[in-house]
């Protein structure tokens, strides 16, 4: 929206059409207005939107489930969860080859903060094709409980789909089991991190590989 303020023969403030105007040192400057179209589309930028297609397409199966605003606390920074997240796998696991942009599941955070990890950490198949989940009571390590709540993740690249729990187990348990039998037949990349019992801290969470259900 532009502002004329002194009638259409004065002062110009903002865009009108192909001009824009502004003040600077109490003179109006009007110059033209440059569409983003103009820029010019580099290989650095190609590449850059690549792999924030590539992210987008991970984040997007937790997108309105509020998973990542718990997962990844604010510990005081702004934004969300999810553009906390997002950020954190753009950082991390976003890989560029000669075959293209692709992620690099294995440095992948699903969940990030300062509770001490999930230590030897297994995933594997039952016979239901569920996901049954383990790992060592590292309780006392640090500021790790044992009321953590764990969370679990199984993402479905394939078809950008993915089951994740929180609370169905807690750090000095050691297992628990994610439900993933109505994916059958489909490839799961899986994730353990815990979240302290008030939901205020996370910590980082640990790869556990892929499962083929």
């Amino acid at each position: 929206m532009a502002k004329i303020p002194d009638g259409v023969l004065g002062t110009l403030i903002g865009r009108v059409g192909p001009v824009t105007g502004y003040i600077r040192n109490g003179e109006n400057i009007l110059r033209s207005a440059h569409s983003r179209s103009d820029r010019k589309v580099t290989a650095a930028r190609i590449a850059q939107r690549d792999k924030i297609k590539v992210c987008n397409e991970f984040t997007k199966a937790f997108s309105g489930t509020g998973f990542f605003n718990k997962t990844f606390p604010a510990y005081g920074s702004s934004g969300t969860g999810y553009n906390r997240a997002t950020s954190a796998i753009m950082n991390l696991a976003i890989t560029q080859s000669a075959t293209g942009i692709g992620i690099n599941y294995s440095e992948v955070l699903i969940s990030k903060g300062v509770l001490p990890p999930a230590v030897a950490v297994i995933a594997t198949a039952t016979p239901e094709s569920n996901i049954s989940f383990q790992w060592h009571d590292n309780s006392g390590n640090g500021t790790a409980k044992p009321n953590d709540k764990v969370i679990l993740v199984a993402c479905f690249a394939e078809i950008r789909q993915a089951i994740f729990t929180i609370g169905t187990a807690t750090r000095m348990q050691c297992q628990s089991l994610l439900e993933t039998k109505t994916l059958k037949g489909f490839t799961a990349e899986t994730w353990v991190g815990f979240l302290s019992n008030d939901e205020t801290n996370a910590s980082n969470s640990s790869y556990c590989g892929s499962i083929e259900l």
